[in-house]
């Protein structure tokens, strides 16, 4: 072959090149319509009631219902779903895996470097759980004082991180914080009834329906120790960018028309968007 034919032949192959990045980017950012919608692989955590779980083949509680909500009213989206312990379910979101996933997940720093986070969907009532023939607890302070032993908390909870931000801004008064890989509500209200350790931090809609199982005896609550938005998590690409725009957008029209009450009255044991504080706390973006 001449050097011009080499010439020639690099040229066309450049040119292919170029073709197929600019096809595989316009592939990776092509608007989601309703005739060509986008397929959103969503990842349910499978055991983590009353936010998401699987009854048979459906996906169902606050976050599943929700979900499922979500995909009725964005015709321009498509949901699949894939069920997945809480772990896999981060792990998932970060090599792309997974699309999507909800199950009463928290701010965190950390999470919204990680992962596009949406405007808040729900809210979290955060109560400690204990033995109830054992003397009132009435917040953290009680668990530092009375020398109560706390639940390991796994260390992907946002509750880890509630009671590191608590430890660090009363660095004389710490709670003993220890990482445990996931747990059920359901077995660590078991443990506790078995006083292998005295309190479990949780939230109050992590409690309602083990107690309504029976799983609750001798059991209460503290009083409220205040609140945690709950967010939706998507793997950071551009489709997923306009794919949390369009679902910020139905959270504002769900929350307009009483819809997230409707699900927090059936789900999550009380309407958690009337307790003292909660829509300031709803308002935040990182509350």
């Amino acid at each position: 072959m001449s050097k011009k034919g080499y010439i020639y032949t690099g040229i066309i192959a450049a040119i292919i090149i170029i073709i197929g990045v600019f096809h595989f980017t316009s592939s990776k950012t092509q608007k989601a319509t309703k005739s060509h919608p986008q397929t959103v692989n969503v990842a349910v955590d499978t055991s983590n009631r009353p936010y998401s779980f699987v009854d048979g083949n459906n996906v169902s509680g606050y976050d599943g219902e929700l979900l499922k909500k979500l995909d009725q009213e964005l015709p321009q989206y498509k949901f699949k779903y894939y069920n997945a312990a809480q772990n896999s379910v981060f792990v998932g979101l970060e090599s792309g895996k997974y699309d999507l996933a909800s199950s009463g997940f928290w701010y965190s720093k950390q999470r919204a470097q990680q992962y596009l986070l949406s405007n808040p969907s729900g809210i979290a009532d955060l109560r400690l759980v204990y033995r109830q023939n054992e003397g009132k607890v009435n917040g953290f302070q009680d668990v530092v004082k009375k020398h109560l032993n706390l639940a390991p908390i796994s260390s992907d909870d946002a509750r880890y991180n509630v009671i590191q931000q608590y430890n660090n801004s009363h660095p004389k008064e710490k709670i003993k914080l220890k990482a445990i890989g996931d747990q059920s509500a359901g077995d660590a209200l078991k443990q506790l009834q078995q006083k292998q350790f005295d309190a479990v931090f949780y939230p109050y809609q992590a409690f309602v329906p083990v107690q309504q199982a029976g799983g609750a005896k001798g059991l209460t609550v503290s009083p409220s120790l205040g609140f945690k938005n709950d967010y939706i998590a998507a793997n950071k690409n551009p489709k997923n960018k306009q794919l949390i725009s369009d679902i910020n957008k139905e959270l504002k029209k769900l929350k307009a028309n009483g819809y997230l009450e409707k699900l927090s009255k059936k789900w999550l044991g009380e309407n958690v968007f009337n307790l003292p504080g909660a829509e300031k706390n709803f308002e935040n973006p990182k509350g």
